[in-house]
């Protein structure tokens, strides 16, 4: 999602697993927009961010409250998480057939970090994960494989700059 994008809210009452939340304010909460619940799987609202009012967070389908179409920490909108999960997927093919390029055709990658920190770290340690993953499966191949490939993570950060040392 994209700050302009919005998804009904009225599965937030639930875990991960589909359970309700437990206590009295999750229950008037769920009372109140569970059976919307159903009805409103996949609505996302696209809205200009300079027309923002209270009656454009609605959801359309329901009138339930809107929440922003991005993964939040501790997120469990199975709305949410269901496209995460299939993007996940996309990018798990994608970086598979750029670590088989560097391995075994001879391709040159550069991981590019930009001011990626370490409060919360998640963009380093994918880019320390497929460097080590290039690193491994071309040391592999060093036995009569291929030995042009090659792989270089660039981190520009002026106070996290530090690289892995493996």
């Amino acid at each position: 999602g994209y700050a302009g994008e919005f998804r009904c809210a009225a599965s937030t009452g639930r875990t991960a697993d589909g359970k309700a939340r437990q206590g009295e304010l999750w229950d008037a909460w769920n009372n109140q927009h569970d059976p919307m619940v159903e009805k409103c799987t996949n609505s996302v609202i696209s809205i200009d961010p300079e027309q923002v009012d209270s009656t454009s967070l609605a959801c359309k389908n329901c009138g339930s409250p809107t929440r922003p179409n991005v993964l939040l920490f501790h997120d469990t909108d199975q709305n949410v998480l269901r496209d995460i999960q299939l993007k996940r997927d996309s990018y798990q093919k994608w970086e598979a057939m750029v670590e088989d390029g560097v391995a075994n055709h001879g391709r040159r990658l550069v991981i590019l970090e930009l001011g990626c920190g370490t409060n919360v770290p998640a963009v380093r340690e994918e880019g320390e994960e497929v460097l080590a993953d290039c690193l491994g499966r071309l040391k592999g191949n060093m036995s009569g494989g291929n030995k042009e490939g090659n792989v270089t993570l660039i981190r520009i950060n002026p106070k996290d700059a530090e690289a892995p040392t493996d």
